[in-house]
């Protein structure tokens, strides 16, 4: 079982395309390939009333006091063609600067596993262009994924370096009450400057993950959030899979992202015709993120770390603010499928795609 998260994929575009049997298209539309196409902001482009920040829908379209704008409908074709060149070219060379979920290592101090965090302010690049002010743990968002086994001892050290207070929750993870991370209630805020250690042994195993819990609607939705991944001790009680990849919707003060990004910045999910691929689904943001599937289906067989039984099928997952959902895919049919937010004022407008929009390839 590969434990490398396939966004780290970087595949040049010609065999991108290849891989999934159309190389030689015009960008085709045909095959099922692409409803994902462009996020085209100008550049000087900011969080405040952007469409990545708000979902509203950018100009070029829709209506304005009642009265209809005129449609240029080839230059929403355009914008759509566009979007999906830019979306290829981020799956070779990065269109943005900064990558989120890097694997944090621990060091040993015995028999127990040493993590170090920093709590950071950080200019982050959400899509081509857009720059927001965001937080974030190590200098980037999200934060690095924390991967142990159930049964494992932690100590994790986190300095704050922000302007204002903070702390971190551990989200799902049953631990001692002094060590859950919230501000007047388990423990003291960690202020500017200072340093705070949590400590606890892993109880229960599952997709967990931390966030702050201090002036949060600001903190998490500017990027203070990680994936905190419990590995089963008994491996047999997990489904088996090839590859696997997480998946952080975030909404609001960073606009509509998928690990921090915005398409056509946002990474595309690779696999190989009949290969299992693992999607832990994770929804860190204040709004629902209906995520549909195009011509596969899910199997959804576990949420919030616990069993669902029996597993069930879809190709829509609703992950609610605060959820986890696993899910397997049976990658068993070649091409490239459009996988979005079914709120589409999160991730379609005239100018094209944006916000919560990826592509999986599933490769001959």
């Amino acid at each position: 079982m590969s434990k490398e998260p396939i966004s780290s994929i970087r595949v040049g575009r010609r065999r991108f395309l290849k891989g999934a049997g159309v190389v030689g298209a015009a960008l085709p539309v045909a095959g099922g390939l692409v409803a994902a196409a462009c996020y085209s902001e100008p550049e000087t482009a900011k969080s405040e009333g952007s469409p990545a920040a708000s979902g509203a829908t950018p100009a070029g379209g829709g209506s304005t006091g009642g009265v209809t704008a005129q449609v240029d409908w080839q230059k929403i074709d355009n914008d759509h063609k566009k979007g999906v060149e830019d979306f290829l070219k981020n799956q070779a060379t990065p269109l943005t600067r900064g990558k989120g979920m890097v694997a944090l290592q621990p060091r040993l101090e015995g028999d127990v596993k040493v993590f170090d965090l920093t709590m950071d302010e950080v200019e982050w690049e959400v899509a081509p262009g857009v720059i927001e002010k965001g937080r974030g743990y190590n200098n980037m968002i999200p934060g690095p994924t924390i991967r142990v086994t159930e049964g494992d001892k932690v100590k994790i050290n986190v300095k704050n370096n922000l302007t204002e207070s903070s702390a971190v929750h551990w989200h799902g993870i049953r631990l001692p009450n002094k060590m859950d991370g919230v501000p007047y209630v388990t423990q003291d805020p960690i202020e500017p400057g200072k340093t705070f250690t949590y400590e606890f042994q892993l109880r229960n195993q599952g997709s967990h993950m931390y966030h702050s819990h201090h002036n949060s609607s600001d903190q998490v939705n500017r990027g203070m959030l990680g994936a905190f991944i419990v590995e089963p001790k008994d491996k047999s009680t997990y489904p088996k899979y090839d590859k696997e990849a997480i998946l952080i919707m975030n909404d609001t003060a960073l606009g509509f992202t998928l690990n921090g990004k915005s398409f056509p910045a946002t990474d595309a999910l690779v696999a190989k015709k009949g290969e299992k691929l693992l999607v832990r689904w994770m929804n860190e943001g204040m709004q629902y993120h209906p995520m549909h599937l195009h011509g596969l289906s899910m199997t959804v067989f576990q949420r919030d770390g616990y069993p669902i039984n029996p597993p069930y099928e879809c190709d829509t997952i609703d992950v609610p603010p605060g959820n986890r959902f696993d899910c397997i895919i049976d990658c068993n049919e070649p091409g490239l499928w459009a996988f979005h937010c079914h709120v589409l004022s999160h991730a379609e407008s005239p100018a094209g795609f944006f916000g919560l929009v990826t592509v999986l390839v599933i490769q001959e």
